[in-house]
């Protein structure tokens, strides 16, 4: 352990943390667990909406209030169900207020809550370093406001802002000027600034130089990671299970391409259509449920629902092979989170969407085939030859630079960097 490390104070803001099931909140944990480990006293400061209890390694955790959660918001179930907590597996489309507050919904929600409280921890004790990880891009407005009280500041970026960005254009100049503005003053102003996939990292770097931007990726926790499970009764042993775990249309991806490709299979090789079964275990929308259910596809596509995080790892162990959404030319900076879980669990990956950041992953890795997202035609040949041929999947020399122990090095040296290496 670097003697400066020890006991140097960080606080962690994001709006979503255990028990929360979605990919961000294990980046938070991922980051505390093993920034603890270092020697860093870690407070993570997070929304009620995420649920409650404590966060491994975590000095103290620190949960707002949020509108989000109360019953002010009327479409707290959709939230609930997207992030797995709720009794359904299908949710409706966004809010309509998305399209209204600059940078996002969370300015209102969340930020009135978790602004005060950053403030107030600041004031009670000497913090060494903050770190705030969007999307919410609000977040970040905690870091710009601790940042002026001297406090040295890590800037956290899972997408992009401004750059291949979810968020549907905003509908009037003034709120493309004021997002831009917002997302500049940020960056600019950050003491370093992270981006999790290289495309945003050098988005960045050329848009605000001479901003230094680290790639610095999600990752897996390899004390997650189970071995030598059992069959999982959700997967049929007598069909080649191509699995996916967690939520498509919130991310803007759609297997309707996908089930396409099934349908092609099934007239020009049924006997190859017939050893599929395709599992999604994770929250619909109601159209994908609609698609995944279609009556022609005589079962060769199943969704199971919403698992919680141990069943989505152990579905990925005991799959023949696993599927992963992105959107090729579109959005170049996408790699999920789970594909680092399906990269350390090393079944074969098929990555619908060949000019992503996560087909140059898995291509990289030796991990699987990649093709294009839109284009059954192509997507049908690669389950025939997962169907004949599932390939191999990736070594675990390849993938542990993904392991979080590692990934939280990187994020150490970046806040000794950013902190002068000054000691305790």
């Amino acid at each position: 352990m670097t003697p400066t490390r020890l006991g140097k104070r960080v606080l962690f803001v994001g709006q979503y943390s255990p028990p929360s099931a979605l990919s961000a909140a294990r980046r938070t944990a991922g980051f505390t667990k093993y920034l603890s480990r270092l020697g860093y006293r870690v407070t993570v400061l997070t929304s009620i909406v995420s649920g409650l209890g404590e966060i491994e390694g975590a000095t103290r955790v620190v949960r707002t209030g949020d509108l989000m959660s109360s019953r002010l918001n009327w479409r707290r179930h959709n939230l609930r169900t997207i992030s797995g907590a709720g009794e359904g597996s299908a949710y409706g489309s966004a809010s309509r207020l998305e399209t209204i507050v600059v940078p996002d919904v969370s300015l209102l929600t969340w930020l009135p809550f978790a602004l005060p409280r950053a403030l107030r921890l600041a004031r009670a004790e000497r913090l060494d370093c903050v770190i705030t990880t969007s999307p919410p891009e609000s977040t970040h407005l905690v870091g710009l406001a601790l940042r002026r009280a001297g406090i040295p500041w890590i800037a956290d970026f899972r997408d992009g802002w401004t750059f291949e960005t979810l968020h549907d254009p905003w509908p009037f100049a003034i709120q493309r000027r004021a997002d831009s503005a917002l997302e500049r003053a940020v960056v600019r102003r950050a003491d370093a600034v992270i981006g999790v996939t290289a495309p945003i990292a050098e988005d960045l770097r050329e848009r605000f130089a001479p901003v230094r931007a680290a790639v610095i990726t999600n990752g897996y926790d390899p004390e997650q990671i189970p071995r030598d499970v059992p069959a999982d009764p959700l997967l049929n042993g007598d069909r080649h299970s191509l699995v996916h775990t967690g939520r498509m249309a919130v991310a803007r991806r759609t297997p309707r391409h996908l089930l396409e490709a099934v349908r092609r299979l099934s007239n020009e090789s049924p006997d190859d259509a017939g050893k599929l079964e395709i599992i999604f275990a994770g929250p619909l929308s109601h159209e994908e449920r609609a698609l995944i259910e279609a009556p022609d596809l005589a079962g060769a596509a199943r969704a199971v629902g919403a698992v919680d995080h141990q069943q989505a790892l152990r579905l990925q162990q005991g799959a023949d092979s696993l599927l992963l959404f992105a959107q090729g030319s579109t959005r170049r900076s996408v790699a999920t989170g789970k594909l680092y879980e399906y990269l350390a669990a090393g079944r074969p990956i098929l990555v619908l969407g060949e000019e992503s950041e996560a087909a140059r992953i898995v291509m990289e890795t030796g991990a699987g085939q990649v093709v294009a997202a839109d284009d059954p035609a192509a997507i049908g040949d690669a389950l025939r030859r997962l169907v004949r041929s599932s390939g191999t999947g990736a070594t675990p020399g390849s993938v542990a630079k993904y392991s979080y122990p590692e990934i939280a090095a990187q994020v150490a040296d970046l806040i000794e960097e950013v902190c002068g290496g000054r000691a305790e």
